[in-house]
This record gives C-alpha cells, structure tokens and sequence, in this order.
C-alpha cells in the first residue's frame, strides 16, 4: 500500500541526491547523465520536474520539458528544447530500489499528467528504455508508428506518447 507521500517542488539539496538516483538508475545501461544535466533539465521547466519525499529525502523524482512532438532530447545537452511546444517530453523518472513496486512510479506519473493538463500540454512524450514497455503502457503511453525508434537511448529505446 502507498503510504502519504508528497511530490513536491526538486530544491537545491535535492540535485545531489537525484543524481545519485539517476546514476544507480542509468549507469549501468550507460545513460547517466550527472548532475549538471539533471540540473540544466530542471532549470528548463521547473513546473514540471519534481521530486516525491519529505525535505533531505528522495524517494523518486520526474524530470520533464517542453519538447517538439516526435523529437527527444540527445542525453547530456539541453538542445531541441521548445519553450511553446504543446508536447511535454518527460525525460527522467526514477524511483529509489527500497520504494519500487510501491506505487511511486504511478503517482509521479498521475501528478504529472494533470499538472501538464492543467499549464495546457497537449500530450505527454518519452522514450521507453528495453523493459519499461508494460509499466508506460498501463500508465496511458502508445507507440507513435509515424516516429522512428529513437537512438543514443540502447537497444529497444521505444518513443511513446499519451494524449491528455
């Protein structure tokens, strides 16, 4: 069962902290990024990224942005990024091993589904990484046939989309 948890806005103290996630994450598929990126991402829509987890504490977090439909980010730069794009590109969620399965995910994801609704997106973007299929498509995320496979993100890097 979930417990009461709050998403909230990502502060200063949290960067250290969700880089340690994102590389425990990432790294070993080769996609870390570290926390200057995750800080660039950040600082692009701060509406739109959040960390879930009282003050000092991550237990999962979500990094989005304003990003043309059927383009994604090339990992390490912030280049492509569409300050007007109806499309929000979620580029970053990350759960802590000891809180997976718990319903985190879920939530970050519903959190940001209305708060995106709410500022006026049209739709929600991201790249499955190999494995993460099931868990995007019982959230609302498709395939788009008409975008080819993204590359830079490893083999079976799925784009998917969900209309809000």
């Amino acid at each position: 069962m979930l417990e009461t948890v709050f998403v909230r806005p990502i502060g200063d103290a949290d960067w250290p902290h969700l880089a340690a996630l994102e590389h425990m994450s990432y790294g070993p598929l080769g996609l870390s990024e570290g926390q200057n990126a995750l800080e660039t991402w950040g600082a692009l829509s701060p509406r739109t990224c959040f960390v879930l987890g009282d003050p000092g504490e991550v237990r999962a977090y979500v990094l989005s942005m304003p990003f043309r439909y059927g383009g994604y980010p090339e990992l390490g730069t912030s280049t492509g990024v569409w300050t007007g794009s109806p499309n929000l590109h979620l580029h970053d969620l990350s759960v802590a091993p000891a809180f997976r399965r718990t319903g985190l995910g879920r939530h970050l994801v519903e959190h940001l589904t209305s708060v995106a609704s709410s500022l006026g997106y049209h739709r929600i973007s991201l790249i499955a990484l190999s494995g993460t299929f099931p868990f995007w498509s019982s959230n609302g995320f498709r395939p788009d046939p008409a975008v080819p496979a993204p590359t830079g993100y490893g083999a079976d890097a799925r784009y998917l989309t969900k209309v809000l």
